[in-house]
């Protein structure tokens, strides 16, 4: 039976997100999680990649580039098109980032609209 390593006592109590900022891997483990999410709607949606292509009015190239998982790559305007053809609401959002976050702030909500 393998045994498990020893905890580093620098990293008990410390929660996930602080961890992963510590160890400078926060933006990338973030941009990996949103492009599998990405990945997951539109492998859901059943389009081949020609169709993915057409509905996102790019190439297939493009679509493969937007479904490989180690390609964090994305921009909004592809994202946008990525909800709509999978029938989803791109939704963006900014929160503090400090440790204690009581609840999102949308964009609506600060502009007063």
């Amino acid at each position: 039976m393998k045994r498990a390593k020893p905890i580093n006592p620098e990293f008990v109590g410390q929660d996930f997100d602080e961890f992963l900022k510590q160890d400078g891997i926060a933006a990338e483990v973030e941009a990996r999680a949103i492009k599998k999410v990405v990945v997951a709607l539109l492998e859901k949606a059943g389009m081949t990649q020609v169709e993915l292509a057409e509905r996102l009015q790019t190439s297939r190239t493009q679509v493969r580039r937007l479904l490989d998982p180690g390609n964090t790559s994305i921009t909004l305007s592809t994202l946008q098109r990525a909800a709509d053809v999978t029938g989803h609401r791109l939704v963006i959002g900014f929160e503090p980032a400090t440790r204690n976050r009581r609840r999102s702030t949308t964009v609506r909500e600060r502009v007063g609209a």
